[in-house]
């Protein structure tokens, strides 16, 4: 049991969130699935811009999107020379965290194979690909959830322009971004349609595109690392119990899937041989599958289950309560609560389905 249960601590140390969760990368863009609203807005000649956010609130940061563009533009003046080359693909990331102190990064590199254009028998080099421009921050606030206690969480947001050359940018400081950004917070709960090209856009401004109704763009894979506690029935009797373990959340646009191990420790009351009083623990190894949507887009919470299935074996057996080799299946649950409290329908059996003893288990997560 001390080796399960150091080994769970250790899992719990490499993340907390999840694995697509590290910010090594941070002030230069911002953590994977961190965001979970994407918006796209065409500027004409290829170009266009998009919108990554946890938060249409935190749209606002680009509201004055023409005195970032002049900032940026300003900033970058100081390395025209090595940015001077206008048939190398540029990436600039651009970080608005702090206005005093700002940070920057330039990749260049020069497309695979080179391309021409010929006309009139004269021949120029050709740039096949698009730079980018990626304005990055963040937003830190205190999370504030039923039944959890408060805590700090940060929140990411980005802007990419994608444009044929990264002086095209000047041509948008023209307000024009501005409105759109408006008009997406004005228009985010309203009517969506979906677009040939299988994009959605509200009725009112077809311009903005997204991948699906009100810019939502979730998915990701994380390791979930918790503990509950339990009480059930077994026979006549009700069993309080704890357990500690792991979950893998696989996450598509609008369904989570959930495999998750835990040890649970079952605790019975009694008395031995000599009349005295006695605990006894009983150990149980669960394997659980869960599907369901995907609540709020936030693939952290879950709607309701489709499917919910879960197998446990007892490992180690102490005092009466439990038959040696007892199995515990379990089919479907209420949940409630963004998952933390659920309400399970069991059969206990033992030697493949004989002695079936019902059961209803309620867990609260933590």
């Amino acid at each position: 049991m001390k080796q399960i249960f150091i080994g769970l601590m250790l899992l719990g140390s490499i993340s907390r969130a999840g694995f697509a969760q590290s910010t090594n990368d941070y002030p230069f863009n911002i953590p994977p699935n961190s965001t979970n609203r994407y918006f796209s807005i065409d500027l004409g000649k290829g170009n266009k811009v998009e919108f990554y956010a946890n938060n249409v609130a935190d749209l606002d940061k680009f509201k004055n999107m023409d005195s970032i563009i002049y900032g940026f533009l300003k900033d970058i003046n100081n390395f025209k020379d090595s940015l001077s080359d206008e048939r190398t693909i540029k990436r600039i990331d651009y970080n608005l965290d702090d206005g005093e102190n700002r940070k920057l990064r330039i990749t260049q590199y020069r497309q695979a194979g080179q391309s021409f254009l010929i006309k009139d028998d004269e021949i120029a080099s050709l740039k096949i690909a698009q730079d980018t421009v990626n304005f990055v921050g963040k937003v830190n606030f205190v999370a504030d959830y039923a039944f959890r206690k408060k805590y700090n969480e940060t929140r990411y947001y980005k802007a990419v322009f994608l444009v044929n050359n990264v002086a095209d940018l000047s041509e948008y400081m023209n307000n024009i971004i501005n409105g759109k950004i408006s008009s997406i917070q004005k228009n985010i709960n309203k009517k969506w349609e979906n677009n040939d090209d299988r994009t959605f856009s509200p009725v009112a401004d077809p311009s903005i595109k997204s991948n699906a109704i009100r810019g939502y763009n979730s998915g990701g894979d994380y390791l979930s690392i918790g503990a509950s506690v339990e009480v059930q029935n077994y026979k006549a009797n009700f069993v309080p119990s704890v357990s500690f373990g792991a979950a893998v959340i696989l996450g598509s646009k609008n369904i989570r899937r959930v495999i998750n191990f835990n040890l649970e420790q079952h605790f019975s009351f009694g008395k031995d041989v000599a009349g005295s009083n006695r605990t006894y623990i009983n150990q149980f190894l669960t394997l659980g599958y869960s599907r369901g949507y995907i609540r709020d887009n936030d693939i952290k919470k879950n709607n309701y289950n489709l499917l919910n299935v879960s197998v446990a074996y007892l490992i180690r057996q102490r005092g009466p309560l439990y038959e040696k080799g007892t199995t515990r299946l379990g089919v479907g649950a209420l949940s409630i609560f963004e998952d933390k409290t659920k309400i399970q329908p069991v059969l206990y059996f033992t030697d493949f389905f004989k002695g079936v003893t019902p059961g209803i288990r309620w867990v609260q997560s933590f």
